[in-house]
C-alpha cells in the first residue's frame, strides 16, 4: 500500500470517527424552552426601627416590613436550557431564565399627627417593575420511567442579576411624591433545587413540568440620598436574601 492510499485511509477513518462523535453528541443533546411563574416569593424589605419625625406637616411616620409578594404581582419566568446526557439517567445542563416582577401600589406605613388630629393615615408607595436574569449550570437525575413518565430531581449553581428596586413614596399630607432606590442593581450567588415529571409523547419531543426552590443571596443595599427624605436612611435599606418557588412547563426537543 503506497503512502497516498495510507493517507486516504487515515482521512476516511478520521471522517468516520468525527461523524460518529457528532452523531453521539446530537443523540445525547436536547434544547428546552420553558415558561412559568413564581408560586410564592417569601421575603421582605426591611422597615426602620424608630418613627420618622417631620415638621411640615408636623407628625411622625412609622414604616413596617413589606413582603415581596405585596410589592410585586403578576410574576412570570421564561427561558431556555441546553441538556447533555452524560449517562442514560444523568444529564448536565446550562440554563438561562428571565423573571419579570410587576410593581404594585401598596401601603408601607402610617402617618400620625397631633397637630392635625390624624392617626394611622396610610402612607403608600408605588413600586416600579423590575426583573432578574439567571445563569445556571447543574445536573439532573432521571428515575425509571412509568407509562412514559419519568420523575427527576436536579441541582444547579450560578449567578443571578437583580434589577434595581425602585419605588415612589407618597409624602405625608399629600405634599407630593419622592422617588427612592431601595436596592441597587447587583449580581449575586444563586442556588437551585428542583423536582418534577417529564413525559414523552413522541420520539423527539418531551414535556417537562418542574417545581423548584431558588435561593438568592441578596443583600443589595442602597445609598440613595432620597431615602433620608422619607426617613429610611438610618435603616440601611436593603433587599434581603430570599427564596423563590418557580413552577415551569417546558418543551424538550431532542436532536
Amino acid at each position: 500500500m503506497n503512502s497516498r492510499s495510507v493517507s486516504l485511509l487515515i482521512l476516511a477513518v478520521a471522517g468516520v470517527s468525527t461523524a460518529a462523535n457528532a452523531d453521539s453528541f446530537g443523540e445525547r443533546s436536547s434544547i428546552v424552552l420553558f415558561a412559568g411563574g413564581n408560586a410564592e416569593m417569601p421575603g421582605s424589605f426591611r422597615g426602620q426601627t424608630v418613627p420618622f419625625e417631620t415638621t411640615e406637616p408636623a407628625g411622625s411616620t412609622v414604616y413596617h416590613d413589606l413582603k415581596f409578594s405585596d410589592a410585586y404581582n403578576h410574576r412570570y419566568t421564561t427561558g431556555a436550557e441546553f441538556d447533555y446526557a452524560v449517562m442514560p439517567n444523568l444529564q448536565a445542563f446550562g440554563r438561562f431564565a428571565y423573571q419579570a416582577f410587576h410593581g404594585q401600589l401598596v401601603r408601607v406605613g402610617e402617618f400620625n399627627s397631633d397637630d392635625l388630629e390624624t392617626t394611622d393615615v396610610p402612607v403608600n408607595a408605588q413600586f416600579d417593575d423590575t426583573n432578574t436574569q439567571e445563569y445556571d449550570l447543574g445536573a439532573r437525575y432521571d428515575f425509571a420511567a412509568f407509562d412514559g413518565i419519568r420523575p427527576f430531581v436536579g441541582l444547579a449553581l450560578g449567578a443571578e442579576h437583580l434589577g434595581a428596586t425602585r419605588a415612589e413614596f407618597h409624602n405625608a399630607g399629600d405634599t407630593g411624591t419622592t422617588k427612592v432606590v431601595l436596592g441597587e442593581a447587583d449580581t449575586v450567588f444563586h442556588q437551585r433545587v428542583e423536582t418534577g415529571l417529564q413525559f414523552s409523547p413522541g420520539k423527539s419531543f418531551d414535556l417537562r413540568l418542574s417545581v423548584a426552590a431558588n435561593h438568592v443571596d441578596a443583600d443589595t443595599r442602597s445609598s440613595d440620598p432620597n431615602l433620608a427624605l422619607v426617613g429610611l436612611d438610618n435603616t440601611q435599606a436593603d433587599v434581603r436574601s430570599h427564596w423563590e418557588y418557580p413552577v415551569e412547563l417546558g418543551g424538550v426537543w431532542k436532536f
